[in-house]
């Protein structure tokens, strides 16, 4: 018989506003005790969180995939102003002409006499 309460996730990690560290999670079990932790910023009639709570529980049902779980949970967490990461790791912004008032850098073509053919 399978443990249920081991249905292995993407890791993910929360930040919560008053701690210096996250809490991560492996399983869809990890992301239930995250959700229902006094630390969880709870709001009255949060549909979000319902959602995400239910989808979780659908998962250690086997009535729904642990990504669909995963993906409610790192909505709940964004909705509630957490920091989610991997998902919201920074990422490096493109430069554009709009961004320093210079146009983007271009990769210059070879002379038509140096090209090889």
């Amino acid at each position: 018989m399978n443990d249920f309460s081991e249905k292995p996730i993407r890791e993910i990690a929360i930040g919560f506003p008053d701690l210096e560290h996250f809490s991560t999670a492996t399983t869809v079990t990890g992301l239930l005790g995250i959700l229902m932790s006094d630390r969880w910023p709870k709001r009255a009639n949060d549909t979000t969180w319902q959602h995400a709570l239910a989808t979780c529980t659908r998962s250690l049902q086997l009535e729904t995939d642990t990504s669909k779980a995963r993906t409610a949970f790192v909505e709940a967490a964004r909705h509630a102003g957490l920091k989610v990461l991997p998902d919201d790791a920074w990422k490096p912004i493109r430069r554009t002409a709009s961004m320093n008032g210079h146009p983007p850098v271009q990769r210059r073509q070879p002379h038509p006499s140096q090209r090889h053919g």
